[in-house]
Order: C-alpha cells, then structure tokens, then sequence
C-alpha cells in the first residue's frame, strides 16, 4: 500500500502557478477550515445583503476595477447558464441554477471576471436575487451543493431583490448548517470528456478522524486499508474513472482540506486492473484553491492515491485511470 502511512507522503512537484519546493499540493490564497458545510449564517455577523451593484457607486453605476474590459475571448467551448444568487456573505456565495433549480457553489469565483453593465466589479458586489449569466468549461462537482470551480466569467443581466431569493432560505440553511462531526468527509473527482461531463464519488479507505461529543468528550475514529493489496489488485472501494489522455480534473470535499498531497502508480499491462506491487509511485503536482476545489491532471493508466488533511484528521482517498 502505497499511502497507507499517513506521514509517508511528499510532494515536491506543484503546477506552474507557483514553482516552489512544497509538500502536497500548492495553496492559491487562504483556506478555509470547512467546506460548503460551514456556519449557518444566521450564527454570524454581516448576515444583511450586500448592497446591490449599482448602488456602490455615487454616480449610481458599479465600481470599476482598473481591470475592468480587459481579458481575451471566453474559450470556444465554455458552457453558458442563468443562476440566481441566493446567498452572499463574504466568501460565502450560493447560485442556484434557474433551469434546474440545482445549488451550487461558485468556487475560485475570485478568479472569474464579473461584470454589471458593461463595467466589471468584485464578487462583493453581488447581491442576493441578482440573475446572473454564468459562463465556464461545465465541469461541476456533483456533491451537495455543488461546486464549480471552472468559471470563466459572471455577468449580472437582471438586478433583482433580496426577497426574490427568500424561496431559496431552505436551501441556503441546510448548504451553510454546520456538519456532523463525526462524518469523515467524502469527495469527488470532477473533469470533462468530448462525450460528457464525469462526477466520480471519492470515498476513504483509510482515516483517523477526531471531534467533539455533546459532553464536550474527545471521541476517535481509526479505519487501517490499502488501495491495493500485496498482488497490486485494488480496494472494493477504489474509483474507476475513463480519459482519453491528459486531462484537467478537480477533486472536491466536503470538508476543506487545510492540505492535500497525490502520487500515482502506473497500472501493470494485462486484462486485469492492477498495478505492478514493485513499480515506483510519483508525486502529482496540484493546487488547493482557497475555497477548497484541487486542480490536477490525470492520465489513463495509472492508480491515483490521495491523502487529505482536514482539522479534524487524515483521511486517503483513491482512483485508477483507463482509457
């Protein structure tokens, strides 16, 4: 078993965002303790709306980044749909899409251009009931909610009200109600095929998970697997996923990660899935973006080890790849 000892693993390869010498995955901006499951918003401060786009501006139009109107042409196969904010409250986002009423959350937001009347502003500036147009590569997790780390752009067509999202209050309880404790947290690979969209559940197959009982006690949770055995066949709960070559994929929990370290292992030749037991692992470069989302590429034929580390514990997830 290649991760089965949680202190084993170092990554030293990041992607080229950031080309420095770190273990596991490169940090894009801060991380957050927990995932889309944090606390209800009724439990913090500044729960009131922010104020609507143009209401930011004195002379009654958005405030204009210096960035605003630059960047090139969205790419050829971005993928459009209309979602409603309902629910804004610092780095707290919830769209709803309006074609199929599914919650997601825009994750790596920061990263997207968002414009208002031709103008671009900042993600606090949108506020509850704003109907937005969202553009992005199409590639969202399917947990609950889901997130979509890959958007390219949001533009607010329609200013709408803070009461038109009050249809979506149940909703926003249930994605920001703080989770259970002692649920270790589950995952999902996310990327995209020419044919479709693939969401793959991730699910742990070794942990050590740690929280809180209602007498304020310590209680512990230690589960030892492998995600192959001595012969090199795999775990009955290692995912399965099918590429056709290099491929950009996400892997989101639910539960921020605090860091998150990957190395794979070609698969031996033959009918059978396996890998060879005495063929050499290698790290994976990836970035854990601050609102959680890991960005990796994937290749067929290879098993893929995961080892997340989230405030509450260790846990190791796994994968194998076939074209």
């Amino acid at each position: 078993m290649k991760l089965s000892h949680l202190t084993r693993i170092a990554l030293v390869g990041v992607l080229a965002t950031g080309l420095i010498a770190l273990a596991g995955c490169s940090i894009k901006g801060g991380t957050n303790d927990q995932g889309a499951n944090s606390p209800s918003p009724s439990a913090q401060s500044g729960d009131q709306a922010p104020e609507s786009p143009q209401q930011n501006d004195k002379t009654g139009g958005p405030q204009q980044n210096d960035n605003a109107n630059k960047g090139g042409n969205l790419p050829a196969d971005a993928v459009e749909n209309t979602a409603m904010v309902a629910y804004v409250n610092g780095d707290q986002v919830l769209f709803v899409d309006q074609e199929t009423q599914t919650p997601y959350i825009p994750t790596n937001i920061d990263d997207a251009k968002i414009i208002y009347n031709g103008q671009e502003i900042d993600e606090d500036d949108l506020v509850a009931g704003n109907i937005v147009k969202v553009t992005g590569n199409g590639v969202m997790a399917e947990s609950y909610p889901g997130q979509y780390p890959g958007i390219y752009q949001v533009e607010v067509i329609e200013q709408g009200s803070p009461a038109d999202a009050e249809q979506y209050a149940d909703i926003v309880d249930t994605v920001f109600a703080a989770p259970d404790q002692s649920q270790v947290p589950s995952g999902s690979l996310d990327y995209k095929t020419s044919d479709a969209q693939v969401s793959v559940v991730l699910n742990p197959y070794e942990f050590e998970w740690h929280w809180k009982t209602e007498d304020g006690q310590t209680s512990t949770s230690e589960v030892d697997g492998f995600a192959a055995d001595g012969m090199g066949e795999f775990a009955e709960n290692v995912a399965d996923a099918r590429v056709g070559g290099a491929t950009d994929a996400f892997i989101a929990f639910s539960v921020n990660p605090t860091s998150v370290e990957i190395e794979r292992t070609p698969l031996a030749k033959g009918s059978q899935p396996k890998i060879d037991p005495a063929a050499e692992d290698a790290n994976v470069p990836c970035t854990l973006g601050e609102d959680g989302a890991i960005a990796l590429s994937i290749e067929p034929n290879y098993l893929y080890e995961v080892k997340a580390t989230f405030p509450q514990g260790e846990a190791e997830y796994a994968f194998y790849t076939l074209s």
